[in-house]
């Protein structure tokens, strides 16, 4: 954001020091640096604002439980698709011999 305002700001003076006088120049020169000063004192403050710095902080904390969680989660979930596997086999192997048994009975 802050190079969008230099730039805006040089642009502007660009513009008037081709319409203006060398001391409109100057003064809008000055102005231009100015401001950009005012904005980099400004992004500084944020950066090093107590409130911000402890806002980041507990993004990042509750970033980490989050991801912690959605382990856990799909650790459970595959932990559930392994035993209904596991069972699914197991009922399959018994209708198997179901249906054996059944093929013999009707052989003999």
């Amino acid at each position: 954001m802050r190079s969008i305002t230099l730039i805006a700001a040089a642009g502007l003076a660009a513009l008037s020091l081709a319409a203006c006088s060398d001391k409109h120049a100057t003064e809008i020169k000055e102005g231009a640096k100015a401001a950009g000063s005012d904005v980099k004192q400004a992004a500084t403050a944020i950066a090093n604002d107590p409130d911000v710095k402890e806002a980041g902080t507990a993004l990042k904390e509750s970033t980490k439980e989050a991801a912690g969680q959605m382990k856990d989660a799909a650790g459970h979930a595959v932990d559930k698709a392994q035993e209904a596997g596991a069972k699914a086999g197991q009922e399959t192997r018994e209708a198997s011999r179901d249906v054996k048994k059944d093929v013999h009975k009707a052989t003999e």
